[in-house]
């Protein structure tokens, strides 16, 4: 569906996850956990499927190589029980939405 030139996709399993493209490169949503758990799976998943490259625990943001695709992750902590998880996969200067919902889904995941 696409509405104001956005992308718009809900991925999940029986609604456990759910997340929406804002953009061609971006998958993100919202969780109940706190900006430290999503921050610790993110940590696991990437290192799962491929490397990290940069870590800025402070600034909530991860950057990986995944399938030879820069992905970045960030967590935006929303308050104290309420985050906001966006993946960004760009391969040079193309767009890579599959990989970050992939990304985004495999945290989401992670934390069940």
């Amino acid at each position: 569906m696409f509405s104001s030139g956005c992308i718009f996709l809900v991925v999940g399993a029986a609604g456990a996850v759910g997340g929406y493209a804002v953009s061609r490169d971006t998958f993100e949503g919202v969780s109940s956990k706190g900006q430290e758990e999503l921050l610790a799976s993110a940590h696991k998943v990437l290192s799962i499927m491929g490397t990290i490259t940069d870590e800025r625990p402070k600034d909530g943001e991860l950057v990986a190589t995944v399938y030879g695709d820069h992905v970045t992750v960030d967590v935006i902590q929303i308050n104290l029980t309420t985050s906001k998880l966006r993946v960004k996969a760009r391969k040079a200067i193309f767009p890579r939405l599959a990989i970050a919902q992939e990304v985004y889904t495999k945290i989401m995941n992670q934390l069940e």
